[in-house]
């Protein structure tokens, strides 16, 4: 599939771009946040020819692409009208009650602050890295000039990322760019740091401010953005347009960086530093532990996207300590997924298996595990396993070699440099190579051994089992009617996700006063969304339903449902599923229409209307699929 044809394929089974508030991309995903969840087709785009898996987590829609995503990215963005970051203010509040709770807020402002960043950062540490090597081999001296440039272009990324925090935290929160960097220039200025370092008092207007050094910081900066962006927002609608332009920025700059200077600043740092001291605490108390279930489990926070709420504290390790145990140990976990696919490489006989099996292995090599995970580690749950006892070992061997990483940037094979400690060779780099060898390894052959099983016909074997659980070989079944009401055509609903058909096809039903949904058939529940607003079956024959209450009802939070049933319950036909508070949803000014979707249509040679019923009951038959 090429890339154009992707992009448009992603954009119309996540709901079309009337369904997408906004979209960015990682290093291997791109990043939807959807108005309605439930209208994305998770599976067809899961057997898209270019995508690896589908990841719900920190209130983001997660497509993992691998290695093309950038290439996709563009594809879709130059080619659609879609926001390329968060949504603006009115919707965000919107977007932030979707997301419920503050570290998936948290976690989302880091990916999207921080995201853009990871590759000059990482550029600046494997130079860094280098720079070191250089100097422990005795290629160059720390007293040359060459030294002195190499350092100051590496290390100049770090002392000044106040600067680019800045700068990438006001277009997150919406406000001028060059204010954001602005204030990190300001909380970097040499007058400042100096002041810091020779232990000096300092008082603004008779007010004592307690000094902090800024530099490498993140979190003051974001704290100074925000609060400028708050302030432009409000100076915008209420300075004359004659002097906006010069008295917006003015004012703006100064709500931002006076009071980080006197109160927030020196407190944000205070707790950055506390944090890190608890982690390392922890770690500390039983570094083997600790070496161990990191080193075994943290590909699985990796899965939830969660990696990047870790940064800070691993950053301000280096700041602070000049180094950090802790992502010293998870370079081992990168080689565990590496040492999965290789296994399944090595024994598979299966072109298609062998061919993603064969890539996996080398993107992790470069640092890139997801294609590992998701085409390989998840697909295979054994192999998974098999990266948790390799990583775990590997784990171990770094704590116990006393393993420290002196940057922060890359991973894979690149993260070799940032093991070199700059006052020499230690420990540390002979831990990367044996603990990441180690890994490799063992992972490898517990895989090649245990952890995968090739079948011949494997590619048969799975379309067999997937015909039989989504019904494509049944037909002569009959659809019932989850609740009463007057039925329509799905073409007439006013919502073109359902009414074009992209969802599948089925019937609507306008609701009667009866506020009970049932169960159509015998069969399990797949999904219950977070907002209650529609759920997710399967029947025993295969049948794949989404039962959608009401349209952009999704928008009420949940308020007028009570769910009756949870994810993974086995229902009876003719179960309660929900109650629904249609007159809530009416005064609310929504449209209770209720969409009652077959999702593998495309598994089916015929669904047709019974009759042309005007009125339904729960339990009438309303199609009938051949």
């Amino acid at each position: 599939m090429k890339n154009e044809e992707l992009a448009d394929a992603i954009v119309k089974n996540v709901g079309g771009t009337e369904n997408i508030e906004s979209l960015i991309h990682c290093v291997t995903r791109l990043r939807f946040v959807l108005k309605d969840e439930s209208r994305a087709q998770d599976k067809t785009i899961e057997d898209l020819d270019g995508v690896i898996s589908v990841v719900k987590s920190g209130g983001q829609y997660q497509v993992v692409i691998g290695n093309k995503v950038g290439t996709i990215y563009d594809a879709i963005m130059d080619k659609y009208q879609i926001n390329s970051h968060d949504i603006d203010s009115e919707e965000k509040e919107s977007t932030d009650q979707k997301k419920q709770n503050l570290f998936n807020r948290f976690v989302h402002m880091i990916i999207e602050i921080v995201g853009p960043m990871i590759g000059v950062i990482a550029t600046a540490g494997i130079l860094k890295g280098f720079t070191a090597l250089l100097t422990s081999i005795h290629v160059i001296s720390n007293t040359s000039s060459t030294y002195t440039i190499l350092y100051a272009i590496s290390d100049a990324m770090f002392y000044f990322l106040p600067v680019l925090v800045g700068f990438s935290a006001a277009k997150h929160f919406k406000a001028n760019q060059y204010i954001g960097a602005g204030l990190g220039l300001a909380l970097c200025y040499p007058t400042l740091v100096q002041a810091y370092s020779a232990g000096k008092s300092m008082s603004f207007f008779g007010i004592p401010v307690i000094l902090a050094n800024y530099t490498s910081s993140l979190f003051p900066v974001i704290f100074a953005v925000w609060l400028m962006a708050i302030a432009e927002r409000y100076l915008k609608k209420h300075v004359a347009d004659s002097i906006k332009s010069i008295v917006v920025p003015f004012l703006a700059f100064l709500v931002g960086i006076i009071p980080t200077l006197i109160i927030a600043g020196p407190i944000l740092t205070y707790i950055s530093q506390l944090l890190s001291k608890i982690v390392l605490g922890i770690y500390n108390f039983a570094p083997i532990v600790a070496g161990v279930i990191l080193g075994a489990f943290w590909q699985v926070i990796v899965i939830f996207g969660l990696h990047y709420a870790f940064i800070p504290v691993l950053m301000n390790n280096i700041t602070t300590l000049h180094y950090d145990p802790i992502n010293a140990i998870l370079t081992v976990t990168v080689f565990a997924q590496m040492g999965g696919a290789l296994g399944v490489w090595l024994k598979s006989k299966q072109n298609k298996t062998k061919n993603i099996a064969g890539a996996a292995a080398v993107s992790a090599f470069l640092g890139v595990t997801e294609p590992a995970i998701y085409g390989i580690s998840l697909k295979f749950k054994r192999v998974f396993a098999m990266t948790f006892i390799g990583g775990g070992i590997g784990g171990a061997i770094m704590t116990l070699m006393n393993a420290k990483m002196y940057s922060f940037g890359a991973n894979g094979i690149f993260s070799g440099p940032l093991y070199i400690n700059p006052k020499g060779i230690d420990n540390s780099l002979w831990a990367f190579i044996i603990a990441d060898a180690v890994s490799l390894v063992v992972t490898t052959v517990l895989t090649y051994l245990f952890g995968y099983k090739d079948t011949i016909n494997e590619d048969e074997t799975d379309k067999d089992k997937s015909k039989a659980q989504t019904g494509i070989i049944l037909n002569n079944q009959n659809i019932d009617s989850p609740l009463d009401g007057q039925i329509i055509a799905l073409t007439d609903v006013n919502d073109q996700v359902f009414s074009s058909g992209a969802m599948g096809t089925g019937f609507a039903v306008i609701p009667n006063n009866d506020s009970k949904i049932y169960a159509p058939f015998n069969g399990s529940v797949v999904t219950v969304f977070e907002t209650k607003h529609a759920l997710g079956l399967i029947s025993d024959k295969g049948v794949e339903m989404l039962i959608h209450m009401g349209i952009n009802t999704v928008e009420l939070k949940g308020k007028p449902f009570d769910i009756k049933v949870k994810t993974g319950d086995t229902v009876k036909k003719g179960q309660l599923l929900a109650e629904v508070d249609w007159q809530d949803i009416k005064d609310k000014k929504y449209d209770p229409t209720t969409m009652v979707v077959i999702t593998n249509t495309m598994e089916y040679k015929q669904i047709n209307n019974l009759d042309n019923k005007q009125s339904v009951s729960v339990g009438d038959a309303v199609l009938r699929i051949d």
